[in-house]
């Protein structure tokens, strides 16, 4: 299951931060939680030229929101599955233990720093 995805985000109580976003599929739903999570650092630091965080520090942002869920087409059934924060969690560390192994950062049972673009720097 790899669908049309929808994401939807609540940040705290607030009506006002209820806001909702469209992928392709789930790979570009999680890429595009993990640029929401690299541009809320990179505004609250606009001093610092490299931003460095753990993949812990992303799982925790998506803990303390209000709602973070997910609605994924499954075409077999011909509806949306909704998925919890869990889900999307587990979806991310697996996204990104992917994406560093196909890059050739594994050496020696241990992944080193992944630095992405320049405001960034995940680790494992």
């Amino acid at each position: 299951m790899n669908g049309h995805t929808l994401l939807l985000f609540q940040k705290d109580n607030s009506p006002d931060s209820r806001t909702w976003t469209e992928h392709e599929n789930i790979t570009l739903a999680v890429e595009a939680i993990i640029a929401m999570y690299e541009t809320r650092l990179a505004e609250s630091h606009p001093t610092r030229g490299h931003i460095h965080y753990q993949v812990g520090d992303l799982i925790g942002f998506i803990s303390q929101c209000r709602e973070f869920a997910a609605l994924v087409y499954d075409q077999m059934i011909n509806a949306y599955i909704p998925r919890d924060k869990a889900w999307l969690q587990e979806k991310i560390v697996n996204h990104l233990r992917k994406k560093l192994e196909n890059q050739n950062y594994v050496n020696d049972g241990t992944v080193n720093g992944h630095q992405s673009g320049k405001r960034n720097n995940r680790e494992f």
